[in-house]
């Protein structure tokens, strides 16, 4: 399987040791998320990224364990991960994977890795390209959406034509490929995924609530997060009753509207506390953030984050002074060497 020691000569790559370039590298692409790691040791953290029409590919090594936090916005198979990674989505934990698991995420949803040392590799593929394909094969489930996170182990066979099939995209990303093998092997890889979500994802139809109302009361959400949120505020701003947000919520997040607005809160606290740019403390986030229990904020943050907020809150300050100190120390005039 590909590494980020593998890496193409056109791919995108990164290499750091340092946990803040890390989160700021990957946040670039993939939006907030958190990132915390579980040994005060270089990270050795390097990737890669490339990207097809339809797809994004990419394959990282990490010398440490760690917890990201995040949401995925295509449909994402993770084709290799560190033998012992657990997986959550809102209260669904898996158990910990093999060298066989693959991990199938659908898009929007939000997870909770927990890997110990070691690779992973990644595809992304864009929503309308997976359901183009798949209404083609099943035109029945068209209006059907993925229920849960899936985790399947793959037979060796199987295993082997995924690896193949992500390779050869891998291979078709150079720039000088003629686009239209590109399109014709990123659709081979397409297929693969289709295969695998037949295969394993539960699929069933959704509530009431458009796509596009979902979206638009999730902003809403992110826009007032530290002002009081209710279900039955969620179900006036959406215009649907509560049974409905709540299937609504359940098919295309895997959980609660009230838990999606926690966990929104808390992925905004984190982004908060690790900016560095401001003296803002653990208890302003809370309350900036719409938690009225600092207790209660500190147990659900560690439980989401994988460290407390004042852990995070320290390293942020601790970065931040580094990087002031490296600056003052930059313009300085150079000393003699005789003092």
């Amino acid at each position: 399987m590909w590494s980020a020691l593998e890496a193409p000569a056109w791919a995108r790559q990164f290499r750091s040791d340092k946990l803040d370039e890390v989160r700021a590298f990957i946040g670039n692409r993939d939006g907030p998320h958190a990132r915390v790691v579980h040994r005060h040791r270089p990270l050795g953290y390097a990737m890669f990224q490339v990207a097809g029409p339809r797809t994004h590919l990419g394959a990282s090594d990490s010398a440490v364990a760690q917890t990201v936090r995040g949401h995925v916005n295509g449909w994402v198979l993770h084709l290799a991960l560190p033998p012992g990674t657990v997986l959550s989505s809102g209260l669904r934990r898996s158990a910990p994977t093999t060298a066989h698991t693959a991990a199938l995420i659908p898009p929007g949803w939000a997870f909770t890795r927990n890997s110990p040392p070691g690779g992973l590799f990644a595809a992304e593929v864009d929503p309308a390209a997976l359901m183009d394909e798949l209404h083609a094969r099943r035109p029945d489930e068209v209006q059907r959406n993925l229920r849960r996170l899936a985790m399947p182990e793959l037979a060796a066979a199987e295993r082997d034509r995924l690896g193949q099939a992500a390779a050869q995209l891998v291979r078709a990303t150079a720039p000088d490929t003629d686009p239209r093998h590109r399109l014709a092997v990123e659709g081979r890889f397409v297929q693969c995924m289709v295969d695998l979500v037949l295969r394993d994802a539960a699929l069933a139809r959704p509530g009431e609530l458009a796509l596009e109302r979902a979206r638009n009361l999730e902003a809403w959400i992110d826009a007032h997060l530290g002002e009081p949120i209710t279900l039955g505020l969620l179900c006036r701003i959406a215009g649907v009753g509560e049974r409905c947000l709540q299937k609504s919520f359940l098919y295309r997040r895997g959980i609660s509207p009230m838990r999606f607005v926690a966990e929104r809160r808390l992925l905004a606290a984190h982004q908060w506390l690790a900016d560095g740019s401001h003296t803002g403390g653990v208890t302003e986030a809370g309350l900036r953030f719409g938690f009225t229990h600092l207790g209660r904020f500190s147990v659900a943050y560690r439980q989401a984050i994988g460290e407390s907020p004042s852990q995070t809150r320290a390293g942020a300050r601790a970065a931040a002074q580094a990087e002031a100190w490296s600056g003052a120390a930059a313009g300085a005039p150079a000393r003699s060497q005789m003092g």
